[in-house]
This record gives structure tokens, sequence and C-alpha cells, in this order.
């Protein structure tokens, strides 16, 4: 019997043993992992800029490369109700936006990204400068912050998962 449960032991044990990760070794120096922070912040941007100039000219193939093609994809906007679960919630707002919307200009001011340690996630501020035409009149938002979180998919590139974009309480929208 003490033999048996001697076993028990030993196999709770190797089974515990496989479940935990072991520690990765990191075999980069802080000034390589430096450089490659750097990248994938250049690289955050310039996803962000083209994501920008996609909604400036109504692209949504480059949209989609852009946002995570997955259910579990969210963007909160700056209306009440725009709570969009869902890659398909998404694409189906922004559509309905480039419908509703001409000659739209698009500023990014105050960008920041960061990148996490382990270097498969980031995460984003930025503030948008909106102009753009909407039922004939030429409008203007000024300030909308937009953050969000990236993810490195299994084949090394970006993918934007969430984004949440607010107005400021003072909103002043010219005609």
């Amino acid at each position: 019997m003490k033999k048996l449960f001697f076993y028990f032991i030993i196999a709770g044990l190797a089974a515990l043993s496989a479940c935990t990760q072991s520690p990765q070794t990191n075999t980069h120096s802080e000034a390589e992992m430096a450089v490659e922070n750097e990248k994938a912040k250049a690289n955050i941007s310039e996803l962000l800029d083209q994501l920008a100039n996609s909604t400036e000219t109504g692209n949504m193939s480059l949209v989609e490369k852009i946002w995570c093609p997955k259910e579990e994809t969210m963007l909160i906007g700056t209306e009440n109700n725009e709570k969009l679960m869902g890659w398909t919630a998404i694409k189906d707002a922004i559509q309905g936006q480039f419908s509703k919307l001409n000659e739209t200009l698009i500023s990014i001011t105050d960008q920041n990204i960061w990148i996490s340690k382990d270097g498969g996630t980031a995460w984003f501020f930025e503030e948008l400068n909106y102009n753009f035409i909407y039922k004939d009149h030429a409008m203007s938002i000024e300030g909308i912050r937009f953050t969000g979180v990236f993810i490195k998919n299994s084949e090394g590139a970006w993918k934007l998962v969430q984004g949440h974009m607010s107005a400021p309480s003072s909103l002043d929208v010219a005609k």
C-alpha cells in the first residue's frame, strides 16, 4: 500500500511539473531589446497611421489588415451605445461611417506607444482631430482620444484587438 501511495505522489508531481512553464532564458541584451521595442513601436505607429489613412479614404481592405478578425475583438466608440463586440460588429460600424462621412481628414497628435516586456502586447494612446463633411456640412472634432491594444499574432504581425475612442467633455463641434 505504501508503494502505491508513493507512486501516486510521484505521478502527481510529474503531472504538476508538466503544467508549469519553464522559465525562458533571455538571450538578448538590454540594448538589443531596446532596439526591438523601438522597431515594434515604429511598426505600430505605422499601423495607426494606416488606420487613419484607411478611415480617410474608406479603404475597408486596409482596415481589415489592421484589426484582428476575431469575435473577441472590441471597439468602444464615443456614443453611449457604441460598444462593438466582435469583428463583424466593428466592420459593420466602420462601413456605416464610410457611407455617411465624406472628405475625411484625420491628424494624429500626442501619440504614445508602449510594449510589454515579452514583446507580444502593445498599448497606445493618441489624440485625433477629425475634419469631415456630414450631410453637406463641414465639421471638425478636435481632441478625440483613441486608446487601444495590439497583440502580435502567430505570424509575428501586430493586430488591433481593442480600441476605445472618447471625446472631450467640452466637445466643440465646429460647423
